[in-house]
């Protein structure tokens, strides 16, 4: 029940949004002409969905980095065509089997007895994609620092907003890494026996001591993952960028760059269906306070950058359907 009721909410605020925003910006005669100019414009929509399966390319390198760690002999096409295939899941699913429950189901059948370090392993992914997204967003916002009186003070809180929660996350993290170290855990342990022998607290903190273990053992690889993952999130927000050209829209780079860390956390709210609507919504008023750009044009750039990305999450859906999973046994089994 709770399942068909979140499934339902997130169907109905995908749908009030998008027809509220085709309400103010007619379907037929705002949005459709520009989606069209996506044949004419062809080489930046090219562009776009090549850069879209960059970004794609990027997220499988940054992952088999850290699970290299744990799962020397995992061949790369192996985690290629999950992320492939989890890309589909991400843009078709409306439950819980989302891309990262496919990632662990996929290669917990490949790798048998492997499925913590693969869960952990995926905690560490997108802890690296929170590090470069940092990166990148202060990069640009004090590239453009210059031009901050310029924004409107609606937008300059929404940015502060989105800075202050970056910021909070990276220090929490911190906090985690410190608060988890077993020496701490074992003092908490001595010293507060009752609160911390609670058996659903015990299991919650092993589970927690076990990721600072292994990122403790696997620091190195974490920040190369870093490295590859801002990259990855470059060519990610350049897939807009190019879709703001190619519906015939026009801003600085920096702008979209600026703008799509912001468009990208709100489409990640699971409150929409493939964070459709609020994706929109968010590009549309962030691209017409920092560059200008006409609301009808953000909002159909904000759909073909993401109908660049879908392309390939269809793609992943037919590598899906042809798929036959085989099981990796670890050597030391072998040798066993």
């Amino acid at each position: 029940m709770k399942r068909f009721v979140s499934i339902s909410l997130r169907l109905l605020i995908s749908g009030v949004l998008l027809a509220l925003l085709f309400r103010e910006h007619d379907l037929v005669a705002d949005i459709v002409p520009r989606l069209r100019a996506l044949l004419t414009n062809w080489p930046w929509t090219l562009a776009g969905i090549t850069f879209a399966f960059l970004s794609l390319f990027l997220t499988a390198i940054r992952w088999h980095i850290i699970l290299r760690g744990q799962v020397p002999d995992l061949p790369f096409h192996v985690v290629l065509s999950t992320e492939m295939v989890s890309a589909f899941f991400n843009i078709s699913s409306v439950g819980v089997v989302g891309g990262d429950t496919y990632k662990i189901m996929s290669l917990s059948r490949r790798l048998p007895g492997q499925t913590m370090p693969v869960s952990v392993s995926l905690v560490l992914d997108h802890l690296t994609g929170l590090l470069s997204v940092a990166f990148l967003f202060t990069a640009c916002l004090l590239a453009r620092a210059s031009h901050w009186n310029e924004i409107g003070y609606d937008l300059r809180m929404l940015i502060t907003g989105y800075a202050m929660y970056v910021g909070g996350a990276l220090v929490g993290l911190v906090i985690s890494w410190f608060s988890f170290k077993p020496s701490l855990l074992a003092w908490g342990r001595r010293t507060f026996p009752r609160t911390m022998g609670n058996p659903k607290l015990a299991g919650l903190i092993a589970r927690l001591t076990q990721v600072h273990d292994v990122f403790a053992l696997l620091w190195k690889r974490t920040l190369s993952a870093s490295v590859v993952s801002t990259g990855m999130h470059a060519a990610f927000f350049m897939s807009f960028y190019c879709g703001l050209r190619a519906v015939g829209g026009m801003a600085p780079v920096l702008d979209v760059l600026t703008a799509m860390p912001i468009v990208d956390a709100a489409a990640s709210l699971p409150v929409s269906v493939s964070g459709l609507g609020v994706r929109e919504r968010t590009f549309e008023a962030l691209l017409a306070g920092l560059a200008g750009v006409p609301e009808a044009v953000g909002i159909s750039a904000s759909l073909a950058g993401w109908l660049f990305n879908v392309f390939w999450g269809i793609v992943g859906g037919v590598v899906f359907l042809r798929a036959r999973h085989s099981v990796i046994i670890p050597p030391e089994v072998v040798r066993a």
